[in-house]
């Protein structure tokens, strides 16, 4: 937000250049950066739900079962994650919904719809690109489907859509010194997260079933309320599946990334909600009671306290879990709360600077974090810490000894004396 530089990984490649510019309008509104996001993530949201909600009325002709569709994705787990945090990942369920909303409609009728879907999947790739990556197959095929009775709004569709691509990407490929820069950089960052996680890449096949573990809860956690809701579990007649390639499209290439290449976080299941709960629909029916049942369950997993729960045994499940979901940003939050008042607390009483932080997981606090929400304190890695005593940022679990300041569920502070002892993995 302060400074747009993909060099410096600011954000990484490919960089969310509409992303930041969004947010940068929004700031002025707001109290900062963070909530400027957050409430940029939240207007995704607000405009992925109508769409969704159109889209499902035409495929399940029905209006009941739309809105319940529509109601089953807003509480879904992972949708109300990500439309309050900080993440431009919502950005792919919009872009997955105009795709699916392009490749269902009729091209006898308003035929303008197939322009305004194409400009807009332009426009959205600025947001995160990804998503025009792994929708392409399913816009395509829809392009090619429409093309017979409605060429013209296809052919002016796709014109519009790539002047709104070039509209971002031109400058943003110019921020690094040119298109082949960008491709570099990317190349770079897409082949660094592959090898962290898929054996076709190199990586550890642990890693990779470790991946594919953390992909089933992913997934098994969003889609068990729909299943619950549309009664597919008791189900015993079969029902014919029309227009299944489009579901194919729209599926398969997320599916391969997900489960043979890269998934870090449940957010990037946001391309392929959709098309799934719509399967659910379309196969399933809809109960009143089952509808309810399945959105009380999707609450219970939403804001289960798995806090409670990171110092047992059950913790490396639980954790899969916790940062899945919608409790993990309310107790962050709280939690920095919590952190700041010691902070000011241990400054007051003339603790030795620098602090070490020992963190190093993707939620806060960690050292990105805590560097710009606690710059009142000068904070260095453990590969810099300074001798005699000093304050200490760990996990929940902290070091084997040394002396307990404060803590939650999330961190704890420390003071030790060196030499330090060995720091435990976050």
């Amino acid at each position: 937000m302060a400074e747009f530089n993909i060099l410096k990984h600011q954000p990484h490649p490919p960089g969310y250049i509409l992303w930041v510019l969004s947010a940068r309008v929004l700031e002025p509104l707001t109290a900062g950066p963070m909530q400027a996001q957050i409430i940029l993530a939240f207007l995704m949201t607000l405009l992925a739900l109508p769409i969704f909600y159109l889209l499902a009325r035409r495929i399940l002709e029905s209006q009941v079962s739309a809105l319940t569709c529509a109601a089953l994705l807003a509480y879904s787990p992972t949708v109300a994650l990500n439309s309050s945090i900080s993440s431009p990942s919502i950005t792919d369920m919009v872009s997955s919904l105009v795709a699916g909303y392009l490749a269902f409609l009729d091209p006898l009728e308003k035929a303008w719809r197939i322009v305004i879907c194409l400009a807009a999947l332009g426009l959205l790739a600025g947001f995160h690109q990804s998503n025009l990556v792994l929708l392409a197959p399913l816009i395509a095929g829809a392009a090619v489907s429409h093309w017979r009775h409605a060429w013209r709004p296809v052919c002016t569709g796709a014109i519009l859509g790539t002047l709104a691509f070039l509209a971002w990407y031109i400058p943003l490929a110019n921020s690094v010194g040119g298109s082949a820069v960008l491709s570099h950089l990317t190349s770079i960052q897409f082949h660094e997260s592959a090898s962290s996680s898929s054996v076709f890449y190199g990586a550890p096949l642990r890693k990779h079933l470790g991946m594919t573990l953390n992909n089933i809860i992913y997934c098994g956690m969003n889609l068990a309320p729909w299943l619950l809701a549309f009664g597919l579990p008791l189900l015993w007649k079969r029902k014919t599946l029309e227009h299944w390639w489009r579901y194919a499209l729209w599926l398969i290439p997320t599916l391969i990334m997900l489960f043979a290449i890269h998934s870090g976080r449940a957010g990037y299941w946001l391309i392929a909600f959709p098309p799934l709960l719509l399967l659910c629909a379309v196969l399933g029916r809809t109960h009143f009671p089952a509808f309810i049942a399945a959105v009380l369950v999707s609450l219970a997993v939403s804001y289960f306290p798995y806090g409670r729960l990171q110092l047992s045994k059950l913790a490396p499940v639980s954790y899969v879990f916790y940062r899945s979901t919608p409790r993990i940003a309310l107790d962050v939050e709280a939690s920095q709360r919590n952190l700041d008042n010691s902070l000011h607390h241990l400054l007051a009483s003339g603790a030795p600077q620098p602090f070490v932080c020992a963190r190093d997981i993707p939620e806060a606090p960690n050292i990105r974090t805590v560097t710009y929400d606690f710059p009142y304190v000068n904070w260095v890695l453990p590969n810099a810490v300074p001798t005699g005593q000093s304050i200490w940022l760990f996990n929940q679990h902290g070091p084997q000894s040394g002396h307990k300041i404060a803590g939650d569920n999330l961190w704890s502070l420390w003071a030790l004396m060196s030499p330090q002892p060995q720091a435990p993995s976050p």
